[in-house]
């Protein structure tokens, strides 16, 4: 099978690495997997606008700034098919892989805010308790299952988030607004009381841009 190399750049490469399906035998399927897979999601909410000289993305209406992203690149080998496929899912002349990586991106993630919790080990009984907290619980309420995208990382996996926490106390739980900028974080055993409060007023403060 023909493949091909292609340069993207360093935040797309570890955004994509978030994208995988952990509770499932696939958690370890490659960035050319994990790139078919957004393709095969993606439904046309995210857009690509040009708009007073600058770039826009626009999801289910509302509008998102086009991301900076680093001169640092990673290869990523996929098969000349999928590169073909990215090509063909060019919706502007001057887009780029990039741009269409992360407009699949956005559309994967949608109008959520996302809430990632690192974690040493899923047999850490602190751990435990936050996600159970968080999928049995308040998943099951409309309005924080409309409203959050829950990340699971097992931060023993990944040697770059290791070291970026290695000072911090597991569980880490970290909650992104829509333009990917961390807005605020509890580390530790936490309080589910204040884990709801807290996620709820981001919630009722962001919600006319919810769906």
């Amino acid at each position: 099978m023909e493949t091909k190399t292609v340069k993207i750049s360093a935040e797309l490469y570890e955004a994509l690495d978030f994208c995988r399906d952990r509770n499932s035998d696939s958690a370890w399927e490659s960035r050319s997997t994990i790139i078919r897979k957004l393709l095969a999601r993606y439904d046309d909410t995210c857009q690509l606008i040009h708009e007073n000289g600058s770039y826009w993305f626009v999801i289910n209406g509302r509008k998102r700034s086009f991301p900076e992203l680093s001169h640092t690149t990673e290869n990523v080998r996929i098969t000349q098919g999928l590169h073909d496929r990215l090509n063909e899912a060019k919706i502007h002349p001057d887009e780029t892989i990039n741009t269409v990586l992360q407009r699949l991106l956005f559309s994967y993630y949608g109008n959520k805010l996302v809430y990632r919790i690192n974690i040493k080990s899923s047999n850490n009984k602190d751990s435990q308790d936050l996600i159970f907290f968080m999928h049995e619980v308040l998943l099951t309420e409309p309005k924080f299952n409309n409203a959050l995208f829950v990340e699971v990382v097992n931060v023993e996996n990944y040697p770059e988030i290791k070291s970026r926490y290695e000072k911090s106390t597991l569980p880490l739980s970290i909650l992104y607004d829509f333009e990917d900028h961390e807005v605020w974080r509890m580390e530790g055993k936490h309080d589910l009381y204040e884990v709801r409060r807290k996620l709820e007023s981001f919630i009722d403060s962001l919600e006319e841009f919810i769906d």
